[in-house]
């Protein structure tokens, strides 16, 4: 079943909060702390919470509630579900004019509601700023490579969303309420990224804001991406260039359907009992140069980090911003 992007509250009156933050919980206690106290802690305070936990056995619900914040509200599905169904029911309870979304691992800091209400002017849908990942042994680095040393790119974007694939973090999107309605529906086939289908659909018809300075932390942990849903990742982002085939270059559609045939075909090659199918898969509709490539690229990408600062560097530098080194698993 297809659910709307509006439940019953209609935005617009009364007491509507300006965003409404987006909460999918499933078995988070460990982290959800540190995640929770990021949210309290904004310095824009005109938000609700709307948290949906998918069948959480930890307890995870009841540190939410325990907030005890007439802002925040807790729903709970039925029977757990698929990230995308998860996105749609709780997206389906929001009030606000604005969406943003927080998953139960990441950290905002503080400023990070503030700073990207201040973009919000006639013509925007999508605002999102710098995201840094974090890593459970120490380390951080860009959200995605390719920005690391250039802007984040602002305006028409969709182009860039189709070239560079899902290169905005989740966790650091607001997305226009409105605008989300007059895209329509969440399909029922998007099971796993339910962002990348998201940024494309409102960058149709809108267009992007970005606060170049970092301002949300995105965890790395081990478990966190199984080879079934990375594989499931690449299938959903070729339906969806399928989707939008009218509006793509022909020459850059082929590019990018070989580019996730091929890391699907990889994926395939890892996983037992689906080898062979990884191999005809690669061989057909991928690039076997281009998986030889990627080793080399990313040694080239780690030795350049040694050498030249990334942008996200500089901006916290300028902006003052004091980011930890590493997250603790209860604490920011």
């Amino acid at each position: 079943m297809t659910l709307p992007l509006s439940g019953n509250p209609v935005p617009g009156g009364a007491g509507t909060p300006r965003v409404s933050v987006i909460l999918n919980i499933r078995n988070g206690a460990a982290t959800l702390d540190a995640t929770l106290r990021s949210l309290m802690d904004q310095t824009f305070t005109d938000w609700e919470l709307v948290a949906w936990d998918d069948g959480s056995t930890d307890g995870s619900a009841a540190k939410v509630a325990a907030l005890a914040d007439p802002r925040v509200h807790v729903h709970a599905s039925t029977a757990p579900s698929h990230l995308g169904a998860a996105r749609r029911q709780a997206m389906a309870q929001a009030r606000g004019q604005w969406l943003a979304f927080l998953d139960q691992d990441d950290v905002w800091l503080a400023h990070k509601l503030e700073q990207q209400m201040a973009l919000d002017e006639p013509g925007v849908d999508l605002i999102y700023c710098r995201t840094l990942k974090m890593f459970e042994l120490g380390g951080r680095c860009d959200f995605d490579h390719r920005h690391e040393h250039v802007g984040l790119p602002e305006g028409d974007i969709f182009m860039e969303l189709v070239e560079r694939s899902c290169f905005i973090c989740m966790s650091s999107a607001l997305l226009r309420r409105e605008a989300l309605q007059r895209a329509g529906e969440l399909p029922d086939w998007v099971h796993v990224a339910p962002d990348y289908w998201l940024f494309l659909a409102l960058s149709r018809s809108g267009a992007a804001r970005a606060v170049q300075e970092p301002l949300c932390l995105y965890r790395v942990h081990a478990g966190g991406m199984t080879a079934a849903s990375l594989g499931r990742i690449q299938d959903e982002a070729i339906m969806m260039l399928e989707h939008w085939r009218a509006q793509i270059p022909a020459p850059l559609l082929a590019r990018r359907l070989q580019v996730h045939h091929t890391v699907g075909a990889y994926v395939q090659l890892l996983t037992a009992g689906q080898r062979l199918q990884g191999w005809r898969r690669l061989l057909q509709q991928g690039s076997l140069p281009y998986l030889l490539s990627r080793p080399p690229a990313r040694a080239w990408r780690a030795l350049r980090r040694r050498w030249r600062a990334p942008q996200w560097q500089h901006r916290a530098r300028q902006a003052g911003l004091l980011l930890p080194t590493a997250l603790d698993r209860g604490a920011a």
